[in-house]
């Protein structure tokens, strides 16, 4: 229990299996040989009759690159294929700068490409010091510009509001609703490998999902 209370709730697959928030990705490569699996779901988007539920797994290929993916079903099935690298860390005065793609195959996407992107990552805690005058949890930002399902900017907000529990925002011109839209949610840790998420799909459907990380083969 006390190892488990003292594991960050970051570092968990989205939706499409690539580790991020609900859906905009993070700049967290998953480590050589680990594998992550994952199962999401979004209940009845756009008043829907059918579920979106993911299936994934995700692993590290090599110490900054990883490769994920699975399918999404809602009636049918569509497979889903992402890699991640990571080309730079973050440094002082330097964000992370990532690239990737989410739905290689665009079974996703409305306009039929790869979601393409690029992003930057940053610890925004002092800045949200200065502003607050005060201590802050520790917040980190991304910012990012793709295409397909990342199509446009999208920026998401990690804020770890204890050892175990972080809340996320996120905001996609485009995404999986082809139309812009906020995401929010929470990620609670339950154990070292076991992680919960729980929010709201553009405000208003209801997202859910459990991951697992699985020891390094």
């Amino acid at each position: 229990m006390i190892l488990a209370a003292a594991v960050p709730a970051a570092a968990a697959p989205n939706i499409y299996g690539t580790s991020g928030l609900i859906e905009v990705p993070d700049d967290i490569v998953y480590p050589v040989g680990a594998v992550s699996l994952a199962y999401h779901v979004i209940v009845e988007p756009n008043d829907s009759d059918e579920n979106l539920n993911f299936f994934t797994l995700g692993t590290g290929l090599l110490p900054k690159l990883d490769v994920s993916g699975g399918v999404e079903t809602n009636g049918g099935t569509n497979a889903i294929i992402n890699a991640k690298y990571r080309l730079a860390p973050e440094a002082v005065g330097r964000p992370s700068i990532t690239i990737g793609v989410v739905d290689a195959a665009a079974e996703l996407s409305a306009d039929d490409n790869p979601g393409i992107y690029i992003e930057l990552g940053k610890s925004l805690t002092a800045a949200a010091e200065e502003v607050s005058g005060g201590r802050s949890k520790p917040l980190r930002g991304y910012l990012g510009f793709g295409t397909g399902v990342m199509k446009g900017v999208f920026v998401g907000l990690d804020w770890t509001l204890a050892p175990k529990l972080s809340g996320m925002l996120e905001y996609l011109s485009k995404g999986l609703e082809n139309d812009s839209h906020f995401n929010v949610g929470i990620r609670l840790a339950i154990s070292n490998e076991l992680r919960l998420d729980a929010g709201l799909f553009d405000f208003s459907d209801f997202t859910g999902g459990i991951s697992y990380n699985l020891a390094r083969f």
